[in-house]
């Protein structure tokens, strides 16, 4: 079967590649497309659909710079030859073939097959509403699916249009992230991701408690919002 399939995709003119992501209601995710480096000035684009009519969701010649199109969101950096596509308050409708494309102009487009699956899971609420004093500390705790028990899990803190503005992630069981502002401790027999987050600014209102494939793609499954009040 994986023989007939790669040999399908090699006769899709242009397509180099298919990946699949798991993503969560009411969550987001993060998807990385590699582009040959001879089109680090092209456009870059992600569209949805069959690859021979395929409806953009977003497209842009934005640099290094999160490019946002309701929901989906698009970041080129062209010194790595990647861009990323973030899409916001996933439903099961979004559950589709995409595509991440190269705007070749006149030669046939590259893309890369994105296989997306949406579903619901009961064992994760979809958010989280915590307060804080200024200055003070404020512990977190999400459960996650136990299809990630080995993934890499993470807490990110959102700005904008970029739903992973900073990251702090733990790859271990049962052992605490190193010191800093925000420690991480994966308890993988509770599926459970617990941490604390200190010198609470307001800046701090928004996180992603999430994970990570091993492909390097981020669901993110549960949302933290901090409410920060006075001085400590």
């Amino acid at each position: 079967m994986k023989i007939i399939l790669t040999f399908t995709l090699l006769m899709i003119p242009g397509v180099v590649s298919s990946i699949s992501v798991t993503g969560y209601s009411g969550g987001g995710v993060t998807i990385t497309c590699k582009y040959d480096r001879g089109y680090t000035a092209n456009k870059k684009y992600f569209c949805k659909g069959q690859w021979s009519d395929c409806k953009d969701q977003i497209k842009t010649d934005e640099k290094y710079k999160w490019d946002p199109s309701g929901r989906f969101s698009l970041y080129d950096d062209k010194r790595s030859a990647v861009f990323t596509v973030t899409i916001r308050d996933l439903s099961e409708e979004d559950s589709d073939t995409y595509w991440c494309g190269t705007d070749i102009y006149a030669k046939i487009d590259s893309y890369t097959e994105v296989n997306l699956k949406v579903i619901r899971d009961d064992c994760c609420v979809k958010s989280i509403s915590l307060s804080a004093a200024a200055g003070g500390s404020v512990n977190i705790s999400c459960k996650y699916p136990q299809s990630h028990i080995s993934d890499v899990k993470f807490l990110c803190w959102r700005s904008g249009a970029d739903l992973c503005a900073e990251e702090t992630s733990v790859k271990e069981s049962r052992r605490w992230s190193p010191e800093g502002k925000i420690q991480l401790y994966d308890d993988r027999e509770e599926q459970l991701l617990m941490g604390s987050i200190s010198h609470v600014t307001e800046q701090d209102s928004e996180y992603w408690c999430g994970v990570q494939s091993d492909q390097g793609h981020k669901s993110f499954i549960t949302r933290v919002l901090i409410s920060v009040t006075g001085e400590k």
